[in-house]
């Protein structure tokens, strides 16, 4: 429930809209009217999934978030400001209406996403904000628009560019992409404002940094024109995934080893993805040495737009389809590759998730599940337990040690809901199912056909690494399920996305 403002926050207040009329006229726009018409506050009522139930969703909830529109008649925010929404809501500075608006694309591995707004009347006298040529440099000024917790009006921040650098997109939690860090406070609220220098929006605000006061990320102007270019289409791909891992070339002894000359720098394949796209291309021991044409330095770094980043950041620069061309050390001798960037479905990323209710088969009062981070993230005190300090491995390592092979999922014996039938099963929770009744199970897809398939009158399930089999007994099954959907309220006993399964 929000406060009436106190004198206070009206003093507080008053300043940010004295410092925030102060600054326009440096920003070179038409005037105040036309900026405070182009951010807009977004109201949303989302609803998060229950991992540990998965037959219902948690509570509602209602957050705020920020926005600005784009040409096209378009809202730009973060794809975490309406992850999960039920019902969105988009309101102008100054306008007490609020419109209905729906989401035209969201990119959950890059935090971004565009809303519609469908009545046209949204748009009256408002000018699409433009977007840089460039980014700033380091110490140059910019502006953090948006609004932020602790008031309902705009609010204008000014900061410097303190570092721009590759890191992790939180609202995923593995993907990293490149980020603008400004000495700009981050609020909840904040999310999805425009950044501006030099009177152009070169930077969406979107993440806080944990333990800092005034500091914070903002995506910068390549990821959101990576962004801009892949939707043109009216499908979202998504980044190409190269899929290597590389230690540093500085190692004499490493050198020696590979033959590298003297002179000569570079980054050595450690590991490559089974599902990236340099698979069968690039090979363990290979020395990436150029990317593009571009030198890599011994610590995987490369000079670009003036700055030094990662060498992922030129394939963080292409789309999917598109080519990158390496050269690397192997065998003792230069070679060529050419690498097709493609993003392949890969069920073993374990992304957080949004927007989709997760999979899952209730059977005798047993829940199993797919292995995902929403789940793991449920475990909470569990964690300690070699169950499921296991799903932790297998979540980290399942493609390092080939653990994912024969399977498209690891299927998880999530839960026990308390019956007759199943008063003995407590100990194989959190174990990963191997088959059931014979029958290997790649997926969520396999166990309700392997459940039919009673042997001698029971149900045997196997679990990796133990070689205690559960068994129920098939002819209580039916009887029971009826009383434990009735009992639980559980209104269908199996959930399957099946366009999930076939990717």
């Amino acid at each position: 429930m929000q406060m009436p403002p106190t004198l206070f926050h009206r003093v507080v207040l008053a300043v940010m809209a004295c410092s925030l009329i102060a600054a326009f006229p440096r920003l070179g726009f038409a005037g105040l009217r036309d900026l405070r018409e182009s951010i807009v506050k977004i109201h949303v009522t989302l609803q998060q999934e229950d991992f540990l139930q998965p037959w219902q969703a948690r509570s509602l909830m209602n957050s705020n978030g920020s926005g600005f529109i784009i040409k096209g008649k378009r809202i730009m925010t973060n794809a975490h400001v309406v992850s999960d929404a039920r019902f969105i809501e988009v309101q102008r500075e100054g306008d007490s209406r609020k419109y209905p608006a729906t989401v035209a694309f969201i990119a959950h591995d890059c935090d971004l996403a565009i809303l519609q707004v469908k009545d046209n009347a949204f748009f009256t006298d408002t000018l699409p904000m433009a977007f840089g040529k460039s980014l700033p440099t380091l110490n140059d000024s910019v502006l953090v628009l948006g609004y932020p917790m602790g008031g309902d009006r705009l609010s204008l921040t000014k900061g410097v560019v303190s570092r721009i650098d590759y890191s992790l997109y939180a609202h995923s939690t593995v993907d990293s992409h490149l980020v603008m860090q400004v000495d700009a406070a981050i609020n909840p609220g904040n999310s999805g404002g425009p950044v501006l220098f030099n009177n152009k929006v070169v930077a969406v605000a979107f993440q806080g940094i944990m333990g800092a006061q005034n500091l914070g990320y903002t995506i910068p102007l390549p990821v959101i024109e990576h962004f801009l270019k892949d939707i043109e289409d009216g499908t979202y791909d998504g980044y190409p995934e190269l899929g290597v891992e590389h230690l540093e070339s500085r190692n004499p002894a490493l050198r020696a080893d590979l033959g590298i000359p003297d002179g000569i720098s570079g980054v050595v394949v450690a590991y490559v993805d089974p599902f990236g796209a340099a698979a069968s291309l690039l090979k363990p021991r290979d020395v990436i040495l150029s990317i593009d044409g571009n030198t890599i330095a011994d610590d995987g770094s490369v000079g670009l737009d003036g700055n030094s980043v990662e060498y992922a950041e030129f394939i963080e620069r292409k789309q999917c389809t598109e080519k990158i061309f390496f050269t690397v050390w192997r065998d003792r001798k230069t070679a060529a590759v050419i690498v097709p960037l493609t993003r392949k479905p890969d069920p073993f990323i374990f992304r957080q998730t949004y927007d989709r209710q997760p999979e899952y088969v209730v059977t005798g009062g047993l829940v199993f599940c797919p292995l995902s981070r929403g789940y793991l993230a449920t475990l909470g005190s569990e964690l300690n337990t070699p169950a499921a300090q296991r799903l932790l491995y297998t979540s980290r390592y399942a493609k390092l040690d080939n653990l994912y092979k024969g399977r498209r999922q690891f299927v998880v014996l999530a839960g026990r809901l308390p019956h007759p039938i199943n008063t003995y099963c407590a100990t194989h929770l959190n174990q990963i199912l191997a088959s059931v009744n014979g029958q290997p199970i790649r997926d969520i897809g396999d166990l309700p056909a392997a459940l039919k398939k009673a042997t001698g009158g029971f149900i045997v399930f196997r679990f990796e690494g133990n070689d205690n089999p559960l068994i129920l007994e098939s002819g209580m099954l039916q009887k029971s399920d009826l009383e434990i959907l009735a009992q639980y309220n559980i209104p269908r006993p199996v959930h399957i996305d099946k366009q999930e399964i076939a990717q």
